[in-house]
């Protein structure tokens, strides 16, 4: 695949993950949090940027979005066979939700050093 080709597939996954975005914010705020794994500062702000401006943030040669799931445990877990397929779904969100807790008590430790 080319550099042109590569550069045009990270702008549509771009774009793509911000309107995603915008709309899991717009239906239900306390749950694009926990899903996209962002701070309510940007989830404000992605909330009201115009499609002009999804279009230009999406237009940026480096991937916006970031894989959530960075251990090779966690990996392996997930996508090992397993006979009862249906709690994978539960075990992502318990991984999802404690990396979640994980970082506002590491962001709240950290505010109440400074």
């Amino acid at each position: 695949m080319s550099c042109e080709n590569l550069l045009r597939n990270i702008h549509e996954v771009n774009l793509s993950y911000l309107l995603l975005a915008q709309a899991l914010i717009n239906q239900d705020k306390a749950a694009a949090r926990f899903r996209l794994g962002l701070n309510e500062e940007t989830i404000n702000v992605l909330s009201t940027l115009s499609y002009p401006n999804l279009i230009k943030l999406g237009e940026l040669n480096q991937l916006i979005c970031q894989l959530r799931i960075d251990n090779k445990t966690v990996i392996s877990c997930l996508t090992k066979e397993s006979r009862v397929d249906d709690l994978q779904h539960v075990h992502t969100g318990i991984i999802l939700s404690t990396q979640y807790l994980d970082s506002i008590d590491s962001l709240r430790t950290a505010q109440h050093k400074g």
